[in-house]
């Protein structure tokens, strides 16, 4: 652990998207050769910036450690058209893009976790149990913070019938966000910066919600596949994803590898609740649990 807060470097760079016209927006931080790295990946409509209080906190509480993080497509600083992806499958292969600079970026000895949240749990298990080519590089274990194994609220006033016949004829169509700020988080100041970020669009495409839909229906059932050491943070009054699909899927994981914690009162934005500092620092000691028992 640091003792003092430690001078550390920060990158930003620039990776071609898989969408073949659009840049990925990739924040990199560090602090010497990193002996442990932190991949973060974002949920829906929001960017890497909006978890900017846990990245300071790895970056205080870990020495010779590095932190990457990026803006989905059509999020934040990313390109693309906003709110809106053609096929899931470019959400994948940024993430892998992301991953391998990640890896470029370690040594043999460095400890890679991913910490994922919301549409980021869901790329990330979507990628980690793909049966064609998965995730090629070395991953100590996976935190996701209120994944996406099942969408709330996604639909609106849609139907799923309609939801596919405007799929086929107005992919790009918005779908307004129903919920705000206060639903996300019970911290009334991250409420009122989600509400207030122009980063943040205030809707979704069809193509976008069919895609998550189709996404996360692919996932049931296949948790029993997942053979990395992971941490389960489920909000119980989650009006985003269903909690209750969350912890069956982490509940089909051999119970040597994972671990689940529930927050019963607690909304979906569990990395900025009113009690975000417990909630990293009981992240902090499953990984360094982790980081225990590999040395």
């Amino acid at each position: 652990m640091v003792s003092k807060i430690v001078p550390f470097e920060n990158k930003d760079f620039s990776i071609p998207s898989s969408d073949g016209g659009s840049e990925i927006f990739v924040r990199h931080f560090f602090r010497g050769q990193p002996s442990v790295h932190f991949f973060i990946v974002h949920g829906a409509l929001e960017h890497s910036g909006r978890h900017m209080e846990l990245i300071h906190f790895l970056l205080k509480n870990y020495n010779h450690v590095a932190v990457t993080t990026f803006d989905s497509i059509g999020h934040g600083r990313s390109g693309g058209v906003r709110a809106h992806v053609e096929n899931f499958s470019h959400y994948l292969d940024d993430f892998f893009k992301v991953g391998e600079f990640v890896h470029s970026r370690n040594t043999d000895h460095t400890k890679t976790f991913i910490l994922a949240h919301s549409l980021g749990g869901l790329v990330t298990l979507t990628k980690l149990l793909d049966p064609s080519h998965g995730y090629p590089f070395p991953v100590k274990g996976v935190v996701f913070s209120s994944p996406c194994i099942r969408p709330n609220t996604i639909l609106a006033p849609f139907s799923l019938k309609l939801l596919d016949k405007l799929n086929t004829i107005l992919p790009k169509f918005h779908i307004p966000m129903i919920y705000s700020g206060k639903d996300l988080t019970r911290d009334a100041e991250r409420a009122n910066d989600f509400d207030t970020d122009s980063l943040i669009p205030k809707f979704m495409s069809v193509r976008m919600a069919k895609e998550i839909i189709d996404a996360s229906n692919n996932l049931i059932g296949q948790s029993y596949y997942l053979k990395l050491p992971c941490l389960f943070l489920i909000s119980g009054t989650d009006k985003i994803v269903d909690p209750h699909s969350t912890l069956l899927f982490a509940h089909g994981i051999d119970k040597e590898l994972v671990k689940i914690i529930e927050y019963p009162d607690h909304f979906h934005e569990l990395w900025n609740e009113v009690d975000r500092l417990e909630i990293f620092q009981t992240m902090k000691s499953w990984i360094d649990k982790q980081l225990k028992e590999s040395r």
